[in-house]
């Protein structure tokens, strides 16, 4: 069932994915992500009150961290 690995056999890097389309940490990746997030809250009805509240809850721990950050 589980496959030994020897301690010293390092694991693959993993990539970070939104389903099926690679997400990378740059500029273009940030076009990609908030297009998924448009596609869909228009598209599944359901998802749009955890989508707005993952959006506002994501908002209030930003701003938390720039006000701590720009008082030092």
């Amino acid at each position: 069932m589980f496959e030994q690995i020897p301690h010293r056999q390092k694991s693959q890097p993993q990539r970070l994915a939104f389903g099926n389309v690679s997400v990378p940490g740059t500029k273009a990746g940030a076009v990609v992500s908030i297009g998924m997030v448009v596609i869909a809250f228009l598209a599944i009805p359901l998802a749009r009150p955890f989508i707005l509240g993952a959006i506002g809850v994501g908002a209030l721990i930003g701003w938390f961290l720039w006000w701590l950050h720009s008082r030092e």
